[in-house]
């Protein structure tokens, strides 16, 4: 995961993380800037989680006891910053060439359990745990992993954190109580609002399609898994031992960013 510069060190900083199988919809005024951001998980099962840790970037990662679960329902980020002029950031500033990015134009669908929106734009976005989406096939041959006229055409990332200075307070409206409570109050310093997509992965072939198949319903694509991506299939277990997982290299799919 990327940090905003050094020169934000003593600026009060929020970084909004979305770590797992994500549908990014950034939401841009005229000149196209991002204005506010909305992220959905397809509904294929995956119990989503929610955690927040006084440190940007952590390092270790919150482990899967630290998350609390989150209901199937819409929810609301509220972020207030302090006086003065803000100018967040351009959509050109989400890299391209290693995140799935998807032209708008397509409505977003009505499975999707848990979506996420922020009222405010970041003014950073980094994107991180990043493939190139090809693996080995049982002969040795390169192969794609996905198929469809919806495939990625670069490197896919799972992990994206956007970044918010000068905040004055922060609000995860319609979670319950014990997750709302751990964002300061009032606000103290900096630190990261972490959702995971999957809590925890379990790393099965069937799984992983079955998630992908998901995201691509909610989002109106043409898109199939074929192959596990390589961060799954390097993080695969024997196969006599099934162990969930959380950030040991494995996720169960990927982000897909809607952008004009």
């Amino acid at each position: 995961m990327a940090t905003a510069g050094s020169s934000a060190a003593s600026v009060s900083q929020l970084d909004v993380v979305f770590d797992g199988t994500w549908v990014v919809d950034p939401i841009l005024d005229g000149t196209g800037q991002i204005v506010g951001v909305d992220v959905y998980s397809p509904s294929c099962g995956h119990p989503h989680g929610a955690t927040y840790i006084n440190q940007l970037n952590p390092n270790p990662w919150p482990a899967s006891s630290a998350f609390y679960m989150l209901d199937d329902h819409g929810h609301i980020l509220e972020i207030q910053r302090g006086a003065g002029p803000h100018q967040c950031m351009n959509a050109t500033g989400v890299d391209m060439t290693i995140n799935h990015c998807i032209r708008k134009g397509r409505p977003i669908g009505s499975n999707w359990d848990l979506m996420i929106s922020i009222k405010a734009g970041p003014d950073a976005w980094a994107s991180g745990d990043t493939v190139t989406p090809q693996t080995t096939n049982s002969s040795g041959q390169t192969v794609a992993c996905f198929s469809g006229k919806d495939i990625p055409i670069g490197k896919v990332s799972s992990l994206q954190t956007l970044s918010f200075l000068g905040v004055t307070k922060a609000e995860l409206c319609g979670a319950p109580a014990k997750v709302q409570g751990l964002l300061p109050s009032p606000w103290n310093g900096s630190g990261s609002l972490i959702f995971e997509g999957e809590v925890p992965y379990y790393p099965t072939l069937q799984h992983e399609r079955s998630a992908v198949a998901a995201m691509a319903s909610l989002a109106g694509l043409d898109l199939s898994l074929d192959y596990p991506l390589p961060s799954s299939l390097s993080a695969q277990p024997s196969p006599s031992v099934l162990r969930p997982m959380m950030k040991t290299g494995g996720n169960c799919g990927h982000s897909v960013i809607l952008l004009p």
